[in-house]
C-alpha cells in the first residue's frame, strides 16, 4: 500500500513537470539527486500545486487532493523512494542509488502519546447504544489496545490467529526479511470482544471498516467518552510545541502507543514489550517511550535515599 502511494505521486509529478517540459519522462535512469530535491520540494508543496493544476489528480486513478503534509510525512516517502531505489542498484537496474549524494532530513518526533487504562476503560464502557456502528469501531480500537498490533496486521486478523488464549500473527514489516511470529496472550476483555463479534464462517477475527474511516470513528468515539485533556505535541508543519485535546490525536497508532505504553509501565523491560509489540531490538522508535514516564523515573531515583 505505501508503494503504491508512492507511485502514485511519482506519476503525478511526471504530469506536473509536462506541464512546463511536453518531453519531461520520469525514469529509473534520470533520478538524479537534483532530480530527488525537485520531487520532495514537488510533495511537500503539493497542495498549492493541486490548487492552479488540478487535472493531475484526475488523471492519476485513486488520487485523492492532498492536505499540507508534515515533515515527517515527506521524510516517510523519501526513505521508502531510497528504499526502492536501493533495491533496483542491488538488481542492477541502476548503476548506483543516487541518495548515496543526498541527504535526508531525520524526522521530529515528540513524545509518544496514548491513553491510560482508565481512559481505555471509560471509553469502552462509554454507552454508544444510539450510535451501533461508531460503538463496533470503538471495541476494535480497545482491542488494538489490547495486543498492540499495527493496523495494517490488525485488519488481517482470523479466528485461526487466536491460539491457546493468545493472537499469532507475521507483522507485515518483517515478513519479506527475517519474519517473526509474534504472541500476545489474550486478557479477558480481549476475549471478550472477541466472543461479541464471532463469526461462524470463521473470516475476519473482528468487522473491520477502511482504515480512514476508522480513524474518523476512533476520534468520534473519544468525544462521546470525554476523553479531551490536553496534551503536548509536535506540529510537524511548524515543528513547535502545540498543546491540543488528546481527542484530536487519536487514531488506530495511539492503540498500538497505548499497549506499549501502558505495558512498559508496568514491566519495564524492553525486551518483553518489544516480543509483544514486533519491535526490533534497538529500535529507535521504541526506545522513545523510555522517557515517557514520571512514575518509572521516581522509581529509578528512590534507590538513593
Amino acid at each position: 500500500m505505501a508503494f503504491n502511494v508512492l507511485m502514485r505521486a511519482l506519476k503525478r509529478y511526471e504530469l506536473y513537470k509536462r506541464i512546463f517540459d511536453r518531453t519531461f519522462t520520469l525514469s529509473l535512469g534520470m533520478l538524479t539527486p537534483e532530480v530527488l530535491d525537485d520531487f520532495e520540494d514537488f510533495y511537500r508543496r503539493e497542495h498549492d500545486i493541486c490548487e492552479e493544476y488540478p487535472h493531475i489528480y484526475a488523471l492519476v486513478q485513486d488520487s485523492r487532493i492532498p492536505h499540507q503534509r508534515g515533515h515527517n510525512t515527506v521524510v516517510s516517502k523519501m526513505i521508502l523512494l531510497r528504499a526502492f531505489l536501493n533495491w533496483a542498484a542491488n538488481n542492477d537496474l541502476i548503476q548506483t542509488n543516487p541518495f548515496r549524494k543526498k541527504e535526508i532530513k531525520q524526522a521530529v518526533y515528540g513524545s509518544p502519546i496514548y491513553i491510560t487504562i482508565a481512559e481505555r476503560n471509560k471509553l469502552y464502557h462509554t454507552n454508544l447504544s444510539r450510535h451501533p456502528r461508531l460503538a463496533v469501531q470503538r471495541d476494535i480500537f480497545v482491542f488494538q489496545c489490547l495486543i498492540g498490533c499495527r493496523v495494517g496486521d490488525l485488519i488481517t486478523l482470523k479466528r485461526s490467529n487466536v491460539v491457546k488464549g493468545a493472537v499469532e500473527y507475521i507483522p507485515r514489516k518483517t515478513k519479506e526479511g527475517h519474519p517473526v511470529t509474534v504472541r500476545v496472550p489474550l486478557n479477558n476483555l480481549a476475549k471478550e470482544i472477541i466472543n461479541k463479534y464471532a463469526s461462524p464462517d470463521n473470516a475476519v477475527l473482528l468487522p473491520f471498516i477502511s482504515e480512514q474511516k476508522y480513524n474518523v470513528y476512533i476520534k468520534a468515539a473519544f468525544r462521546k467518552a470525554g476523553l479531551t485533556r490536553m496534551v503536548t505535541t509536535i506540529d510537524q508543519r511548524t515543528r513547535q510545541n502545540v498543546q491540543v485535546p488528546i481527542c484530536d490525536l487519536a487514531s488506530s497508532h495511539m492503540a498500538r502507543r497505548t499497549f506499549i505504553g501502558n505495558v512498559y509501565k508496568s514491566v519495564k523491560d524492553p525486551a518483553i514489550v518489544g516480543a509483544m509489540s514486533g519491535h526490533k531490538d534497538g529500535s529507535r522508535a521504541f526506545a522513545r517511550y523510555r522517557d515517557i514516564d514520571m512514575d518509572i523515573k521516581r522509581d529509578a531515583v528512590s534507590v538513593l535515599e
